[in-house]
């Protein structure tokens, strides 16, 4: 018997406790696993901030395009910035001629393509909206902070729905206008 309780006392000597380098590794490991997922998370929360950021400049910009082809005298103050959200931004709006090209001949040959109509009214309208300095972004246009882009080739005299006739029509000089531009498509100035 006495046997048999040597080999219990020796069974229950070698379960002992964790060693003191056992749990400093173990904490260490933690740590770094801590750590790790930290890092992870900080970044993802990076990464969904300038996401949204850009996700604002790019409805900034549609609305922008919208609003200068409905009624451009109602655009917003180009010095200033727009607030969005929680977020401030600036933007820039550029024109430019278009010529268009058909079978080597350009649009304003005599007899060319468009039976008559002058192609040279349209635009091109390129809208740049991007993170303003107020908000961590920069005062001037720069791909280093969050921006969007859109250009589009304009007709101002196809309106694209009633109520855009209906608002021109309606502001101080804007059937002067209409008829400016319309007088300008017929080559009469």
């Amino acid at each position: 018997m006495p046997h048999r309780s040597s080999q219990t006392r020796r069974r229950y000597a070698a379960r002992r406790g964790v060693t003191f380098v056992e749990a400093i590794l173990a904490v260490v490991l933690l740590s770094m696993v801590a750590s790790s997922l930290a890092g992870a998370v900080s970044f993802m929360t990076r990464s969904q901030t300038r996401l949204d950021q850009r996700l604002g400049a790019s409805e900034l910009a549609n609305r922008l395009i919208l609003q200068y082809m409905d009624d451009r005298e109602s655009l917003p103050d180009r010095s200033l910035p727009i607030e969005y959200d929680i977020d401030r931004y600036r933007w820039t709006l550029e024109e430019a001629p278009v010529k268009f090209v058909f079978d080597n001949r350009q649009s304003d040959a005599p007899g060319g393509p468009g039976g008559g109509v002058s192609l040279d009214r349209i635009k091109l309208i390129t809208i740049r909206v991007w993170l303003g300095d107020d908000s961590g972004g920069s005062r001037s246009f720069t791909r280093d902070v969050p921006y969007a882009e859109i250009t589009r080739l304009i007709d101002p005299l196809a309106f694209n729905n009633p109520d855009s006739l209906e608002t021109l029509l309606q502001q101080p000089g804007g059937l002067e206008r209409l008829f400016d531009s319309m007088m300008q498509d017929l080559g009469g100035q």
